[in-house]
C-alpha cells in the first residue's frame, strides 16, 4: 500500500500545477513559452520513491521530455516539497501536491532544447534560483548551431538569458558575418 501511495504521488508530481519554469533549460518551459501546462514524460530502466515522494530516483537509460526539452542520464534525481498555499483538511487518501525543487542528472548528462544543447557527467537544476550548473571530467560542452564551449563548469542563469563558464574556457565561435576585407 505504501508503494501505490509513493507512486500514487509521484503522478501528481507531475500532473498538477508545476511552476514555471520547472525544467532545466536555457530558456522559459515549454508550458510557460505555450501558456499550456505540458506533461513531463519520464522513461527509464527502474523508479525509487523515498520519503513518501519527496525523493524520486530514476535509473537506467534515462530519457525525460517537456514540450521540446530533453535531459539524457544514467540517473535522475526529483526533489520536492508539499505545495505551500491553502491548508484544507486532508483524509489521507488524498495525493498532496507538491512543487519541484531541484533536479540532479548524474552519469553521461545530455541535455537538448530547440539546437541548443549541452553534455556533462554531472548537471544540479534549482528551480526556485532557475539556475543550473554542468560539470564534466574533463570538462562540459555547450553548443548552439555550430558555436560550441567548453568549461569545467557552467551555470546557467534561466531567467536572465545568462551563463558563466569557468575552469578553462574554450570557445569556438562562427559569426554570422564574414570578417571585413582588408584592402592594400
Amino acid at each position: 500500500m505504501r508503494i501505490f501511495k509513493s507512486l500514487f504521488i509521484l503522478a501528481w508530481i507531475f500532473l498538477l500545477n508545476l511552476p514555471a519554469g520547472s525544467p532545466p533549460a536555457y530558456s522559459q518551459s515549454p508550458a510557460a513559452e505555450s501558456g499550456k501546462k505540458k506533461p513531463i514524460e519520464i522513461n527509464s530502466d527502474k523508479l525509487r520513491s523515498e520519503n513518501e515522494g519527496k525523493k524520486i530516483i530514476f535509473s537506467g537509460n534515462v530519457v525525460s521530455t517537456w514540450g521540446d526539452l530533453e535531459i539524457k542520464s544514467n540517473i535522475l534525481e526529483i526533489y520536492a516539497n508539499p505545495k505551500k498555499g491553502k491548508s484544507k483538511r486532508r483524509t489521507g487518501s488524498e495525493p498532496q501536491e507538491q512543487d519541484i525543487d531541484e533536479i540532479i542528472a548524474k552519469g553521461n548528462v545530455r541535455i537538448k532544447k530547440g539546437d541548443r544543447r549541452a553534455k556533462g557527467d554531472f548537471a544540479h537544476y534549482f528551480n526556485k534560483e532557475q539556475k543550473i550548473f554542468i560539470t564534466g571530467e574533463p570538462h562540459a560542452t555547450a553548443w548552439e548551431g555550430n558555436n560550441i564551449i567548453h568549461g569545467g563548469k557552467m551555470t546557467f542563469y534561466l531567467e536572465r538569458d545568462l551563463f558563466e563558464v569557468n575552469e578553462r574556457v574554450h570557445l569556438v565561435l562562427f559569426p554570422k558575418n564574414p570578417p571585413p576585407e582588408h584592402k592594400k
